[in-house]
């Protein structure tokens, strides 16, 4: 618990000297060059943006995970993570609070007052449980570049919970390892309802998903200008490299007040599986792009029995 409360004095420290160059031009730094976290995303590739000239994302590396924040919405377009049975231990969640990410530039990232008063949690992308085998890994999961606005009764604190604790169960009894990809999927454009049909989706299941009721966050402020977007959906994409399967989901940003009725949360779980082509049509991204196409498309277009238990 002591380097948990140095590292969460280090953060402060961090900022306040960020805070003191405010006026001076942000300068990438190691932590945005993929390069120095090559062994988090090498075995399957950082994944692409479809329209790379639309592109306003910094690449940020932490220890155990890697991420791409977007700029205009100040959350991460998508999160990877490595993870192992030996990097899973008995460590508990710091108690901390959650931190601006020094590796942005001031006016591109959430600050914690964006959630204030917002009704929405403080939604993870790469979970702390995720790196319970070191108390200083977890503290690095609280920078608000790993988070999103969720839903937090019935879905951050409910079935998106079990989803993490299915994924981790998979790794310890099952696989070892796996490669976990996660991010927002953000309204649509026009403001209507994106409704995946079930013919689309080679799982066969229809998922639909609301605007949701407030486009961005930015604390006690009504209207926000320059807030953190709310996503319509999170998407999970969890991948055996030994086996060379993927499972994907699509779950909405809202109260999944029917999950509870389902005794294994897997079963609840499967109603929202797609294929990871259909992510990619979502959030215009590539997922597993350094692939031979012969070994990528089994991996992207089919939908693949699930793996969770």
């Amino acid at each position: 618990m002591a380097r948990i409360a140095m590292l969460g004095a280090a953060l402060c420290l961090g900022l306040s000297l960020v805070a003191s160059a405010a006026e001076e031009e942000f300068k990438p730094g190691p932590a945005n060059d993929p390069n120095s976290c090559n062994a988090l995303w090498e075995g399957i590739g950082l994944p692409n943006y479809m329209r790379e000239e639309e592109r306003n994302t910094f690449i940020v590396c932490h220890t155990k995970y890697v991420l791409s924040h977007n700029s205009a919405t100040k959350t991460p377009d998508w999160v990877l993570e490595y993870v192992t049975k030996s990097q899973l231990g008995k460590n508990t969640r710091p108690q901390l609070k959650f931190q601006p990410d020094p590796n942005l530039p001031e006016d591109k990232r959430a600050v914690d007052n964006d959630y204030l008063s917002s009704k929405f949690d403080r939604g993870h992308q790469a979970p702390s449980a995720d790196f319970s085998g070191d108390p200083d890994w977890m503290v690095e999961s609280f920078y608000l570049s790993n988070i999103v606005p969720q839903v937090g009764a019935g879905f951050n604190r409910g079935i998106w919970k079990n989803l993490e604790d299915l994924v981790r169960d998979l790794i310890t009894e099952y696989r070892g390892e796996l490669y976990i990809i996660t991010g927002p999927v953000y309204p649509d454009q026009s403001g209507k309802r994106i409704s995946i049909a079930a013919k689309t989706n080679p799982c066969r299941n229809e998922i639909v998903l609301d605007p949701p009721p407030r486009a961005a966050i930015c604390g006690s402020q009504a209207k926000c200008e320059a807030g953190v977007t709310v996503p319509t959906a999170l998407f999970k994409i969890i991948y055996d490299p030994n086996y060379k399967r993927a499972n994907a989901f699509i779950l909405p940003n809202i109260n999944h007040r029917d999950a509870p009725g389902f005794k294994n949360p897997a079963d609840y779980l499967k109603k929202f599986q797609t294929p990871v082509q259909v992510v990619e049509k979502y959030t215009s991204l590539e997922f597993f792009r350094t692939l031979s196409p012969r070994d990528r498309r089994p991996i992207t277009d089919q939908c693949t029995a699930m793996m969770l238990h």
